[in-house]
């Protein structure tokens, strides 16, 4: 069975997984006259507010308080086995070796590679799906886009347990394996 095949078959169970969460869609709007949000909404604007912090973060310089806001102190991230950064890793504390920031930072030199575009495919008051784009440039100047589907969890108000499904992860495993030995290249 071809690996397209199957990649695809998973991004359809993700977003067979995702349905129950539709109604988003179907969200009636609020009256303007009204302050209050739901949680579903209030949860929507964390994760879109977290989005938006990774895409505008500096390279440079971290803004780690900024970044840790969203996070809830055991936070749970899950990583497809096959990236450099697969696996299953639990709090806040830094990781030794490699994990998604160092990564991702050294391919993301601009704006264009830090943008996401993040589109909430459904949200209940747990849990937002969303669809993204991971975006990246080698030392070479090769380039790649893949979109990704995130489960994200929350509990009051920030973010408890990520899951992230690439469509094509092989294409993006491929990638940062070139990139990486890119970098090796420029650091001897």
């Amino acid at each position: 069975m071809p690996l397209t095949y199957v990649m695809g078959a998973v991004g359809t169970i993700v977003a067979l997984m995702a349905a129950p969460l539709l109604p988003v869609a179907r969200h009636s709007k609020r009256s303007q006259a009204s302050d209050a949000t739901t949680a579903r909404d209030r949860n929507v604007r964390v994760m879109l507010d977290l989005f938006r912090a990774i895409e505008e973060r500096d390279p440079n310089r971290g803004n780690a308080e900024r970044e840790l806001s969203f996070y809830q102190p055991y936070v749970e991230f899950h990583w497809p086995a096959a990236l450099p950064y697969g696996g299953t890793f639990r709090g806040l504390s830094g990781r030794s070796g490699t994990d998604w920031k160092t990564t991702w930072t050294p391919l993301q030199p601009t704006r264009a590679e830090r943008r996401m575009d993040p589109q909430v495919i459904g949200a209940d008051d747990g849990r937002v799906v969303i669809l993204y784009h991971q975006r990246g440039v080698s030392p070479g100047g090769e380039r790649f886009d893949g979109e990704v589907i995130g489960l994200y969890d929350l509990r009051d108000f920030k973010l408890a347990r990520a899951q992230m499904f690439h469509f094509d992860e092989t294409v993006c495993v491929r990638f940062l394996e070139r990139a990486a030995g890119e970098l090796k290249q420029l650091k001897r």
